[in-house]
């Protein structure tokens, strides 16, 4: 039987080569956001981000509900959330 392991939704900006993405990432109560990382891109290699708005370089703006971002295309992330 898997255990199920309580996670907390953390506001984040995300940057890549060609997006800014605002979202939620979901990691394990009391964890590092590293750390988080740091496990997902031994996992799977991707991040996923829920309620995204995706920005593109020409201004243009979509919102998904789910994404998953490659970690290795990820240039800066940023909390949000003030601790």
């Amino acid at each position: 039987m898997a255990m199920k392991i309580e996670k907390e939704k953390k506001s984040v900006d995300l940057y890549t080569s060609h997006y800014r993405i605002n979202g939620h990432v979901h990691i394990p109560v009391h964890a590092r956001l590293t750390d988080s990382l740091q496990a997902l891109s031994r996992q799977s290699g991707f991040l996923p981000v829920t309620d995204a708005v995706v920005r593109f370089r020409n201004g243009a703006e979509r919102e998904e509900n789910f994404i998953l971002i490659k970690i290795d295309e990820i240039e800066m992330i940023c909390l949000k959330d003030k601790e």
